[in-house]
Formats: C-alpha cells, sequence, structure tokens
C-alpha cells in the first residue's frame, strides 16, 4: 500500500515557507525495477572488500545491495528538488526542496511509495548530541604505557588481548559522529596517519566543510580507539584502520540526521568496512510531531534502527550507545540502539554499577538492551586541544566495545559477525542473568578470544591447509587438503551470489577433483563441510 504520512505538516509547511531551499523530505520507492545493475556482477556496486566479506561469512548479496533506480531520482530531481543521500537498503532518497508544493507532485509519481517530512527549517533550535553535555575536565597522567586510558580497557581484560598481540590490525572501522575538530592536527593521532590507518574522511552534512574544522566530539570517539601516544594515551584499537564519517548536525535534532547516518552506513558497506560506531541516538525531534514514542523502539519503525539490522546482515558489527536518558522522562534506549543484531552499549562505574545517565532497556518488543557495558563514567579521552581529560557518557563507553571488538576480531578472523557478537556476550559479567540495566554485563575480551581460540583451532581448516585451483576457473577445479587432521568424509558446497547451493559433492583427502561443467559464470562461495555440517573452510571462486 503507498503510503503518505506527512500528516498536517506538508499542508502546513508551503505556508510557513515558500522561498528558502531547505525543507527536507524523505522519498521511498516500490520497486528496483529497470535497474542497470545485476545481481550476478556485484562488482559494478560493490567494492571487493565488501564483496569478501559477505563470501567469507556466507552472505548472499541480493536486492538491497542494488542501487536505487537512477530513473527513478532523475524523474524526481526534474521536479525541481534536490538529492542530498540515498538509500539503497531502503531504496529512497533524502530531498532538499524550497517549494514544498512541488512535493504533492513527486508523490503523483506511479513508482513513489511514500514521502515523510525530515527537516523543517528555522524550527525551535536546541543544542544537544548524545556527547551528553557532561563537562570534560583535565586529568593526570598514569604511569603505565596506556596513561589514564589502562582502567578502561582492563575492565575488559583488553590490554592482555593487546599482549597476545591483537591491536585491531586488518580491520576497517567506520566512525560515524558530528565532526572530528583538529584530529589532523593532534599527536595521539599522528601515527594513525603516518601509517595510513585513517583511511579516508567524508562529511553527509556539509560535503564544503573544512572537514577537521567542525565538533569536538567525534575527536574524543575517535581516541578511545585509535589514539597511540605511550605514556599518555593509548586507545583499545590502536592498529585498526579508521573511516571518519560526519553525518550528525550538532546544531539541531530532525529525522534528517537519521538518513545520513542511513547513507554513512551504507557508504561504510560499499568501502568495505567491518565495524560500524556510532555514539548517536534518537528519538525526540525539534518538531514534536516527528518525535518517536517508546513503542516505535522495537528495531522496526525508525529508519536508522532498520538500517543498523541490515548492516548486521551485510556482515559488520554496529556498535551504538544506549543514550544517556537514564535520569531523564524518556528513560529508555534511543533508536538505532533498538535495533536488531547490534551491540548496544550502556555504561557503568569503575565499580560496575551501572551509571545513573545510562538508559535503560528493554526494546519496547522487550529484547535485552542494553547489549553489554563498559566505562562511561570518567571515560578517559584526548580532547580537541590534544591534551588528555575525561568525560562521562555511553557515547564514549561505546567505542570501548567497538575498539575491543576489532582486536577480537582480529584474533579470531574465521568467525562471523554473529559469532564475534555472540563470544562477547557470553562473557559478559552476567550472562547468566542479563537485566534491562546492564544487559549481558561487561564483557571479559580476552576470555572470549581464549574460548574463541579453541573453537577456531578444534574447527577450521586454515589457508596454508587448503589450497583450490585454478581460480578463476573454467572447467573444473583441483582441491588440495594437507591437513591430516581432517582426513575424513568432507562435503564442498558451492553457493551463488543469492544464496542458493547450486553444488554439494562429498570429496576426499588429500586431494580432489570437481567439475563445473553445469556451473554458470560468476563468483561463488566456496565451503567444505565436516559430516556434522560445521563449515570447515571458505572461500571465494570465480567461474569464468
Amino acid at each position: 500500500m503507498r503510503l503518505f504520512s506527512l500528516i498536517l505538516l506538508f499542508f502546513t509547511a508551503s505556508i510557513l515557507v515558500s522561498s528558502a531551499n531547505d525543507f527536507k523530505y524523505w522519498v521511498e520507492f516500490l520497486d528496483k525495477d529497470s535497474t542497470q545493475y545485476s545481481l550476478n556482477n556485484p562488482e559494478e556496486f560493490l567494492s571487493d572488500k565488501a564483496i569478501t566479506r559477505r563470501i567469507k561469512q556466507g552472505i548472499a548479496i541480493d536486492s538491497t545491495d542494488l542501487p536505487v533506480n537512477q530513473l527513478y531520482i532523475d524523474s524526481v530531481i526534474a521536479k525541481g528538488v534536490s538529492v542530498l543521500t540515498k538509500s539503497k537498503w531502503l531504496n529512497g532518497i533524502t530531498i532538499s526542496v524550497s517549494d514544498t508544493s512541488i512535493v504533492s507532485n513527486i508523490y503523483l509519481l506511479p513508482f513513489v511509495k511514500k514521502i515523510e517530512v525530515s527537516y523543517v527549517p528555522n524550527f525551535l533550535k536546541r543544542a544537544k548530541l548524545d556527547p551528553d553535555n557532561y563537562p570534560s575536565r583535565r586529568v593526570a597522567l598514569a604511569n603505565d604505557g596506556y596513561g589514564n586510558a589502562f582502567a578502561q580497557i582492563n575492565m575488559h581484560n583488553g590490554d592482555w588481548l593487546h599482549q597476545a598481540g591483537y591491536k585491531g590490525e586488518g580491520v576497517d572501522i567506520a566512525v560515524l559522529d558530528a565532526g572530528f575538530l583538529n584530529v589532523n592536527g593532534i599527536t595521539a593521532f599522528s601515527q594513525a596517519f603516518s601509517n595510513g590507518q585513517i583511511l579516508g574522511t567524508k562529511d553527509f552534512i556539509d560535503p564544503s566543510s573544512d572537514f577537521y574544522t567542525t565538533h569536538y566530539h567525534g575527536g574524543q570517539v575517535l581516541s578511545v580507539m585509535a589514539a597511540n601516544d605511550y605514556n599518555t594515551y593509548i586507545g583499545t584499537a590502536p592498529d585498526a584502520s579508521y573511516w571518519l564519517l560526519r553525518s550528525e548536525d550538532s546544531s539541531s535534532e530532525f529525522p534528517v540526521e537519521a538518513d545520513n547516518m542511513v547513507a554513512a552506513m551504507e557508504f561504510a558497506d560499499s568501502v568495505g568496512v567491518d565495524i560500524i560506531t556510532a555514539s548517536l541516538g534518537y528519538f525526540n525531534f525539534d518538531d514534536p510531531i516527528m518525535s518517536y514514542t517508546y513503542e516505535n523502539m522495537d528495531g522496526k519503525t525508525s529508519r536508522v534502527s532498520i538500517a543498523s539490522t541490515l548492516a548486521a546482515r551485510k556482515g559488520m558489527i554496529v556498535v551504538n550507545s544506549a543514550g544517556n536518558e537514564g535520569e531523564k522522562p524518556w528513560h529508555y534506549i534511543t533508536s538505532p540502539g533498538d535495533a536488531d543484531s547490534i551491540l548496544t552499549v550502556g555504561s557503568v562505574t569503575s565499580t560496575l554499577d551501572r551509571s545513573s545517565f545510562s538508559s535503560w532497556g528493554p526494546s519496547s518488543d522487550g529484547r535485552i538492551k542494553p547489549t553489554v557495558c563498559a566505562l562511561g563514567s570518567g571515560t578517559a579521552v584526548i580532547n580537541s586541544d590534544g591534551n588528555p581529560a575525561v568525560n562521562n557518557g555511553t557515547s564514549l563507553a561505546c567505542p570501548i566495545i567497538a575498539g575491543l571488538t576489532a582486536c577480537l576480531w582480529q584474533a579470531l578472523p574465521e568467525l562471523s559477525n554473529r559469532e564475534i557478537m555472540e563470544l562477547i556476550l557470553s562473557h559478559g559479567n552476567q550472562y547468566d542473568n542479563p537485566d534491562y540495566e546492564l544487559g549481558y554485563g561487561v564483557p571479559d575480551f580476552y576470555a572470549a578470544y581464549t574460548e574463541g581460540s579453541g573453537i577456531t583451532r578444534s574447527l577450521v581448516l586454515k589457508k596454508e591447509d587448503v589450497k583450490i585451483y585454478p581460480n578463476p576457473a573454467k572447467d573444473g577445479i583441483h582441491i588440495e587438503i594437507k591437513s591430516t587432521v581432517f582426513r575424513k568424509k568432507l562435503s564442498l558446497i558451492l553457493i551463488s551470489l543469492n544464496g542458493r547451493k547450486v553444488l554439494s559433492q562429498r570429496i576426499k583427502a588429500p586431494s580432489s577433483e570437481i567439475s563445473l561443467n553445469r556451473i554458470k559464470p560468476g563468483v561463488y562461495t566456496v565451503l567444505i563441510k565436516s559430516i556434522e555440517g560445521n563449515v570447515l573452510y571458505r572461500e571465494k571462486l570465480i567461474k569464468k
């Protein structure tokens, strides 16, 4: 059913303003018919890293990965509007208009499903942001290599994980925030820049702005993970790589910022990011008619919550702050912290008690929220002036978890995003008795690594154990299995990009031959399974 959910605001908008070109609307399309792209050629719209992530985890490339139909976009533009963001996952665009009467003409287009108001100009503005409005203060340095950051890492035994050699190398993290003030000139980040760990930046608010001159908040969040200044401050993932994405406008609060966040998440997916961390939350907008209710916190209502769940289904791990509403009338988690299959992070004190400001769960449909917790009361950060400080908020608990998750995934690259998340939850200090204050509690990342290492050693064939060639292949492939541990009954499964099993055949070690004569050209996932059905090995295969 086509929905037109502008309520009364659409009709009043034309009366309020008729000249300023800054009303913003979400336009959702019915389908992706007549697209120029094909699921059989994903390299045309996804990066190699994004395709590899899906293949590694056995995730099908589907219609949500296809770009929005450009003919639809051009038809909307022809009505006299400009496009701000596009969402292939949700099949829509956010537009900016000066004459709001145009919107009714857009709705008459046969492929338009829904239109919603995302921003009203010159509405009552107020200062906000999950940064919590808690003042920061200077702190004295600790005497160990981590500086004042030691306590928040040690709380999760993350320093043990670092000592084991896992500091996030090879894992890409997208940081979605309001700005990264002075990050390019701060000593604690100089190593990340010189090593090429800052992979790039993108501003979804104002692409023409000087990127490193906006808000301070993203810099503090980034410092919790990426800072690397021995004896001053070492973050939770100092060797990871980072995309810095500005999606939040700190001067106002409207759904358009959530649309920007969706666009940033899709961008992160397209460039092959492994982890998305966002210390952002939405529930109360400057125009109350747009605000959410607690009942909307079901993971299925707000666009950014739906997108967060989709991001998880694309193989990424999404880490989001729970919100700082614990002492306020709202009280509960904010969107997209209500999304399914993500890590929603609450805040604890140094004694592992819930911080008074940390938002409560559950989601409105009764799921455990927050998911896990980290230190958000007195969290060590690097300020925009380059000096160490402390601040409070679930905003800062969130990147603690995100950074240590990167280290864990570096240590256990064979595991899927869901398997990594389950390891984290199962090593929370109240896993057996989760609640709506702390979720599964404060996770022990080193214990998760220890258990995960045992799993992967006993179940997974290593890259050096298996040789599949030629690749790309035309008529057939030869498989060599060097490991003597798995020289028993095995099967090879070939899965297409749309998730369909196209071949299943028993194989023998140390070598087997597989014919591909009946397989169509394309990109496939090769799975080697044990007789019990456990996946022992994954690899991408191209059939010419």
